[in-house]
């Protein structure tokens, strides 16, 4: 099989044997390429700030450990969020059991207009909290696809090749999570408009 170019080719190279000169630097550069998508993506899983943290500090001491294994049949990337994904729910699960909502820290969650008024930036933060408590109450899985699909943009395709399922499983998955956003916005938050919601989903809120 043709290897995908990746971008990353040469830091994962580089990171290939931790006592090689430049591992040390190559592996702090990915570590900060993507820390951030990564708690990103974590937070909306688990549905706080310090367990989000919790699963960073997880997935990258994993990538530490296995990416002797990384063959580059898929995009570092694709790999990465695989092991993120099975961190945030493995983590979700250890945790509780069960479902939770605490006090949210909305941290490197929602985006605000570049120079708010205070109460509009106050606004933001309120909703981004209800949406957060909305999607704390999804299982882990339907969580997971929602975070991958508007926090990274991932395609159908990407999706599957990241989650490791049909692309009429992630399609299915994907519309089960919507209804069950909605369901829950209706129900719960019956004040947020769905649409709105959905921006928020995705860190548009502004």
């Amino acid at each position: 099989m043709e290897l995908l170019r990746d971008p990353d080719a040469e830091l994962v190279a580089a990171c290939r044997e931790p006592g090689a000169e430049g591992f040390e630097a190559a592996f702090e550069m990915l570590f900060a390429r993507y820390r951030e998508r990564v708690y990103a993506v974590a937070f909306r899983v688990v549905g706080n700030a310090v367990d989000a943290m919790d699963v960073v500090q997880e997935s990258f001491a994993l990538l530490f450990r296995k990416l002797h294994a990384f063959r580059g049949v898929s995009l570092f990337s694709t790999w990465l969020f695989r092991i993120v994904v099975n961190c945030s729910i493995d983590h979700r699960r250890k945790r509780d059991g069960g479902i939770r909502v605490r006090a949210l820290s909305i941290e490197g969650v929602d985006a605000v207009d570049e120079s708010p008024s205070p109460e509009s930036q106050a606004l933001a933060v309120e909703l981004g909290c209800q949406v957060q408590q909305a999607i704390s109450l999804l299982s882990p899985k339907l969580r997971a696809i929602l975070a991958l699909r508007y926090l990274e943009d991932m395609s159908y395709d990407e999706l599957a090749t990241t989650l490791g399922l049909s692309l009429g499983t992630v399609k299915s998955r994907l519309a089960r999570a919507h209804l069950a956003l909605e369901a829950v916005v209706r129900n719960r938050f019956p004040h947020l408009e769905h649409g709105l919601a959905d921006r928020a989903a995705t860190g548009d809120v502004g």
